[in-house]
């Protein structure tokens, strides 16, 4: 005689076994997956790029003497700004003014004799060679003079343009040489903008073209205009640097980094998806394609990104049927079809 316990325990077993082989032989199956969908199409668009650059001065120099002297007076404040052709350093000169009050004396004895020769010359009391020599003697002395007379210019160093000077790095006494950097001056009425292009976009780039860039740490949107372009791409980077001027630069520095946004010239023509729409894959970037109501996987190599869309480069056509939503639920060969997700 069977124990009832023993038979209840064995249908207790068997029954998730049955159910199983209810659905195998043909029970309820899930339907198709609703999503939405997006028609590729090709419309036209304005390419924005970003990129990064450095704010550079309009100006900026490091002065240094071109010879080697002692400084005797400094006529600049730190920080201060100076005009074009203000005195900002002066150096001893004392030897070479001693050394032109020589030539002086030397050139005014010679300009004597040569104004005896002229007028000895035409009645022949003296020779032609002599009166030569005694020209030869006043033109030497005179650029000798004019030699002395540059090298005390070079004992004042003046401002190259109107800026703002930085850090003085010497002080008065110091004996200071070509190598010797004395302050930096800076003009900052308007920043240069340096930032690189990359090279497939080198065409739709001209002086004159506008662009907005910000720094860190100031909320403010900046104005620049494209001024330069090199004329040759850099091997290694493959890239063109472009040089913009802001006119109205109030809390830039020299030096800042700026994050640039320039509008390319023209309007592209390509197929731009919902960014929704893509998704990893293990060879990048993909989307669904639904192809006779079935998803599929479909790598894609992507352009620029706007606020909403993705430029597809390859991977789809014109036509195309994309699915924008459900994405975590769709897998490749899934049934799915058109229609407002759950």
């Amino acid at each position: 005689m069977t124990d009832p316990r023993s038979y209840f325990i064995t249908r207790l077993f068997a029954l998730p076994l049955m159910v199983a082989g209810a659905f195998a032989q043909g029970g309820p199956k899930a339907g198709p997956l609703a999503a939405e969908v997006y028609v590729v199409r090709s419309v036209p668009f304005a390419q924005t790029l970003s990129t990064v650059g450095t704010l550079r001065a309009n100006e900026s120099v490091t002065l240094v003497p071109e010879i080697s002297r002692r400084l005797v007076k400094v006529h600049v404040t730190e920080g201060s700004e100076v005009a074009a052709g203000d005195l900002l350093f002066k150096l001893d000169d004392s030897d070479l003014v001693a050394e032109l009050g020589e030539i002086d004396a030397r050139l005014k004895l010679a300009e004597s004799v040569k104004q005896r020769v002229a007028n000895l010359l035409p009645r022949k009391a003296i020779s032609q060679q002599e009166a030569d020599s005694s020209n030869a003697a006043f033109d030497i002395l005179n650029a000798g003079r004019n030699i002395k007379a540059v090298q005390i210019s070079k004992t004042e160093i003046r401002a190259p343009f109107a800026g703002r000077v930085g850090v003085r790095q010497v002080s008065e006494g110091a004996f200071v040489t070509p190598a010797t950097p004395l302050i930096t001056l800076q003009d900052v009425s308007r920043i240069k903008v340096d930032f690189p292009l990359p090279e497939r976009y080198s065409g739709e780039v001209g002086s004159g073209q506008k662009f907005t860039f910000t720094v860190a740490g100031n909320g403010q949107v900046f104005e620049g205009v494209v001024t330069v372009l090199e004329p040759a791409i850099d091997v290694a980077t493959r890239s063109l640097l472009v040089r913009g001027l802001c006119s109205a630069p109030q809390g830039l520095q020299p030096g800042g980094f700026a994050e640039v946004t320039l509008t390319l010239d023209g309007l592209a023509n390509g197929f731009l998806v919902p960014s929704q729409a893509i998704v990893p894959s293990a060879r990048g970037q993909g989307v669904y394609l639904i192809e006779k109501g079935k998803a599929k996987l479909q790598p894609v190599e992507i352009g620029i990104r706007t606020d909403d869309r993705v430029q597809i480069l390859r991977g789809v056509k014109e036509g195309d049927v994309v699915a924008t939503t459900n994405l975590l639920r769709i897998r490749p060969g899934l049934e799915v079809t058109a229609g407002k997700s759950p």
